[in-house]
């Protein structure tokens, strides 16, 4: 009995050997496609050391490869093979795979595997618009190829956009109820099309701003100091002796609704302090003072001051201006406008910018002046004259501007008509003064010929009254 348990015991112990059995199995990379588009079969053999197989597309799309090989020592290993397929109509894809596959050790096993893949019609990439519409008004110009409109300013607190899809499978947003906010609104409508492809149309459209635009200080002034205030000029630096460790900040808007802040107490220390004074108007545009004060240290010193006052860019809205560093005089020509806006960038964070006499413009001549301020007080300075024309048919006005050199500055969309005018008027100023120095000469020829007469008649005169004489 104790030998039976001892050889039970053995056998279990004792080291199994197992032979893995070939195996087949298949997969698609997609479950359902668009005819015309492609889908993939995959087979892959395990533990097999030769194998006879056939794969078939049917249905839908018909393709079909055969593959048969064995494995050059006879050992079994893993293989995979594909097959490509077409749609060529909707319905359904049928895939077989038939054959054989046999392992290393000479196990065969017959293989029968199915897969469908099914065959849609083609998703709609129809992405537009057939109509658009505000407040149940259809927007002027509205073409589904233009994507871009750009609506009369309004007094109203909202709009309602209505865009209808020309496709029904399309999907649109972007309807509905907006909020008007004061100035510039832009609202976006996007058309998707069934098969995720999108069509952005944008409306604009500005709401009135009736509260005031006025960002100007009326007065600052500072207790230490004095500060020679324009109301154009936003940069100010002031110097004071080391005594002095505190100073205060007094600003006034020019418009009783705009608010000041950053006035008040400011503690000092030595060197560079700067101070900002922000004025922000009834509609919350702003303007920035920028205020420095460079105060000595025990020794008298004002530090080292920075003295880079060198320019990066100046552009100017709504115009294209060919800067030059090296420039320092421009000539512009503009319409009945208000204001020129200029952005100025120095090359130094610790320069200071000031715009003079860029609002307000007058016809005829306004001369711009910006200021570029180093903090140790150098100044880099740039002349724009801008020429205003208030009428249409009324060129500028003959100056005597020192002649500067041309720099092409031209508003975007200004008639031809104003350079013509211009042309001409040179044109009339150079005429009319050859006239008149022809004129003058003429005269004076005249002059000398009626001299030269006189004097002959004179001769002939005396010569008269000698012969009576004698």
């Amino acid at each position: 009995m104790k030998l039976k348990y001892l050889i039970i015991t053995i056998i279990l112990f004792i080291p199994q050997i197992v032979f893995a059995a070939p195996n087949a199995t298949a997969s698609t990379n997609a479950s359902s496609i668009e005819k015309g588009k492609s889908v993939t079969l995959t087979v892959n053999l395990t533990d097999t050391a030769a194998w006879n197989i056939k794969m078939i597309g049917s249905g839908a799309g018909a393709c079909s490869s055969k593959q048969a090989d064995v494995t050059s020592d006879g050992k079994s290993t893993t293989k995979k093979f594909t097959l490509v397929c077409t749609a060529t109509e909707e319905g359904k894809i049928t895939f077989s795979v038939t054959g054989d596959i046999t392992s290393g050790t000479g196990e065969t096993k017959d293989i029968l595997l199915t897969k469908q893949v099914t065959v849609t019609s083609p998703k709609s990439s129809v992405n537009t618009l057939s109509s658009l519409k505000v407040d149940d008004v259809s927007v002027s110009g509205f073409s589904s190829s233009k994507t871009a409109y750009s609506l009369p300013e309004t007094t109203k607190n909202s709009i309602v956009i209505s865009g209808t899809a020309t496709d029904s499978k399309a999907i649109v947003s972007g309807n509905g109820t907006k909020t008007l906010r004061y100035g510039k609104n832009t609202f976006n409508i996007v058309v998707t099309a069934e098969n995720g492809a999108k069509k952005t149309y944008s409306i604009n459209i500005s709401k009135k701003d009736p509260r005031n635009s006025n960002n100007y200080l009326q007065s600052l002034t500072i207790d230490k100091g004095t500060i020679d205030f324009k109301k154009d000029t936003t940069s100010y630096t002031i110097r004071v002796e080391h005594s002095v460790n505190e100073v205060n900040i007094v600003a006034a808007p020019e418009d009783s609704k705009a608010k000041v802040s950053g006035t008040g107490s400011k503690t000092l220390k030595d060197y560079v302090n700067e101070f900002k004074v922000i004025v922000k108007a009834e509609n919350e545009s702003t303007r920035t003072y920028v205020i420095k004060v460079i105060r000595q240290d025990e020794s008298g010193n004002f530090g080292k001051l920075n003295t880079d006052n060198s320019v990066k860019s100046i552009t100017i809205t709504d115009y294209d201006l060919e800067f030059k560093k090296d420039v320092k005089k421009y000539n512009i020509l503009v319409e009945d406008i208000e204001n020129v806006e200029f952005k100025v960038v120095p090359n130094n964070a610790a320069a200071t910018v000031s715009i003079t006499n860029n609002t307000d413009l007058q016809p005829g001549l306004n001369v711009v002046k910006i200021q570029i301020t180093a903090e140790n007080g150098d100044i880099n300075e740039y002349i724009f004259n801008v020429y205003k024309i208030a009428e249409a048919d009324t060129p500028p006005t003959e100056t005597k501007e020192e002649k500067v050199e041309p720099v092409k500055v031209e508003k975007e969309g200004t008639n031809i008509w104003l350079i013509v005018s211009i042309v001409e008027f040179v044109i009339i100023i150079i005429l009319t003064k050859l006239l008149l120095s022809k004129g003058r000469r003429k005269k004076k020829d005249n002059n000398v010929n009626n001299n030269i007469n006189n004097n002959v008649n004179n001769d002939n005169l005396d010569k008269k009254k000698l012969e009576i004489i004698d």
